[in-house]
């Protein structure tokens, strides 16, 4: 292998790492609304025993609310973990069948497509935790009760 065609691998590689960085940084930002949720269920389970019957339900709504939220962040993660699965795998096939001089692209088409579709997946999952979080809010500032 000569240094032009070892530099051509090299920057093949690239772009799929930035997804893994991107995704790195999605996880982080799901972990971090996860653990949010998991503490704020907490505060309000320690709550409910003393609470009044409307409060208690607007609690109960509000933990029925987070456990959902905690489900779809979790699949959130999921399928951002799995893009980045899919994308170190993407890299090494790449480097192999670069290295060895195979022609195969559709190799690298399906795992960069079905990269790119986890991916999606997760940002679905992820801005629908966002839209419960915001009826949980609405659950909680309701005065029509």
């Amino acid at each position: 292998m000569t240094l032009s065609h070892a530099t051509s691998v090299l920057q093949l590689a690239v772009s799929p790492a930035i997804i893994i960085s991107a995704c790195g940084l999605l996880i982080l930002s799901m972990t971090n609304r996860l653990g949010r949720a998991i503490d704020l269920a907490r505060l309000l389970s320690s709550e409910r025993p003393g609470a009044a019957d409307s409060r208690k339900k607007k609690i109960n709504l509000q933990l029925r609310i987070i456990v959902h939220r905690c489900g779809l962040i979790r699949l959130s993660i999921l399928f951002c973990t799995l893009c980045i699965l899919l994308t170190a795998i993407l890299i090494l096939a790449l480097f192999i069948l670069t290295t060895t001089e195979v022609d195969s692209g559709l190799i690298v088409a399906i795992l960069f497509c079905a990269s790119i579709l986890s991916l999606a997946l997760g940002l679905v999952f992820f801005t629908w935790d966002v839209f419960l979080a915001l009826r949980a809010m609405d659950a909680e500032i309701s005065v029509d009760e």
